[in-house]
């Protein structure tokens, strides 16, 4: 995967201070991981419904909850504040994102491991006005 300089001095710095010194069963060295090894998926998606609630940055809630009654607040219920996002959120923002800057569908479908009719159907946020625009340039001197 091609990184530029400062995102690679970033992970290096993760790595030197917070990555634990294991192997998952295929000898990999996973980027985040706990002390037994490769952290799990409901870890992931657990965290970024935690850190996306408004009340994780703030004390103040944007729909008028009190955070002292709110049971998104609570650890297994971080998942029900009516204002945070889900991983596969951020996975399709990141996939429309990619698409809105010109990358190829094909080259986003094999980084994201996802295949072309998936991608359309479900990924693909982009509306259609934008899409037009993008082949529009695209023809512009064919």
């Amino acid at each position: 995967m091609a990184l530029v300089p400062e995102v690679c001095r970033i992970i290096e710095d993760w790595i030197d201070q917070y990555r634990h010194d294991v192997t998952d069963e295929y000898g990999r060295e996973p980027l985040l991981t706990t002390r037994n090894g490769r952290i799990d998926s409901s870890t992931v998606r657990h965290t970024v419904y935690q850190v996306t609630r408004p009340c994780y940055y703030s004390t103040e809630c944007p729909v008028g909850r009190e955070p002292d009654g709110c049971e998104a607040t609570e650890y297994k219920y971080y998942h029900r504040c009516p204002l945070n996002v889900s991983p596969h959120d951020i996975r399709r923002g990141s996939i429309t994102h990619f698409l809105t800057e010109d990358v190829s569908e094909k080259v986003v479908s094999d980084r994201m491991n996802v295949g072309q009719d998936m991608l359309d159907k479900h990924y693909d946020k982009r509306d259609e006005k934008v899409k037009a625009e993008q082949r529009r340039e695209y023809l512009e001197d064919v």
